[in-house]
């Protein structure tokens, strides 16, 4: 049978294709199949295991010193109870060495503290505070003496002897001149005493008694019958006829 020339490559595939199916290498479809190697896990190094974070209690800071200056000691102790801080820890000492502190120093001043404003206190540490009882005499120090007299290098001035005053001589008493007898004519004064003439006051003229303060500088008789006048004698005082 002839075939037609256009059909003749369809022919020849076909045939190709039933000689590959009867000549290639035939498997035995009954026989169990071979199972494939179960693959070989590998061993890797294992994590370490992380530590978990231990919660660590937080420390409380140590306190500080806090600000005394000018404070009673009755105020700088509640001011370490506010603090939190022991009231045992606060010790008081006198600022001067010639200052006994008594027991109770509450209202005393605080003029110094050891150590100073501000430090750190360990768990051991006091504070010394100085007192003083009046605020002012913490700027006063003699070598660390309130009193001067107290300090032992303290020299006192010496004082100068007094000067002996001059000896004076005493003045010579006034020499009474010798009354002169004078003439007259006797009177009968307001008092009613004869005289020969009368004071201010109504009184006889009598030599060597006290005159009145009108009388001064007047020169009248005395009842001895002398000029006398009413002057003042240093020797004798005050006013007198003489």
């Amino acid at each position: 049978m002839r075939i037609p020339r256009h059909f003749a490559p369809v022919v020849l595939l076909g045939v190709f294709a039933l000689a590959g199916c009867g000549g290639g290498t035939q498997t035995d479809d009954s026989a169990p199949a071979t199972p494939p190697a179960a693959a070989t896990p590998t061993a890797s190094a294992s994590p370490k295991a992380t530590a978990s974070p231990t919660a660590t209690a937080t420390a409380t800071p140590d306190p500080v010193v806090p600000a005394l200056h000018s404070r009673t000691f009755e105020q700088a102790r509640a001011e370490f109870a506010r603090q939190d801080i022991s009231v045992t820890r606060l010790t008081a000492a006198a600022q001067h060495k010639d200052v006994t502190l008594p027991r109770d120093h509450d209202g005393w001043y605080i003029c110094d503290t050891s150590p100073g404003r501000g430090t750190r206190l360990a768990a051991d540490t006091t504070v010394t505070v100085k007192l003083a009882k009046d605020f002012s005499d913490c700027t006063t120090s003699f070598h660390g003496y309130l009193h001067r007299k107290n300090d032992p290098a303290y020299v006192p001035p010496r004082t100068a002897a007094p000067k002996p005053e001059p000896t004076r001589a005493p003045a010579p008493a006034p020499t009474k001149a010798t009354p002169k007898p004078a003439g007259g004519s006797p009177v009968t004064c307001p008092d009613g005493k004869p005289g020969y003439a009368c004071t201010s006051n109504g009184h006889p003229v009598v030599d060597g008694q006290f005159c009145a303060k009108a009388d001064r500088g007047r020169t009248l008789m005395a009842t001895n019958r002398t000029m006398v006048t009413c002057s003042y004698d240093p020797s004798i005082t005050p006013y007198r006829w003489q």
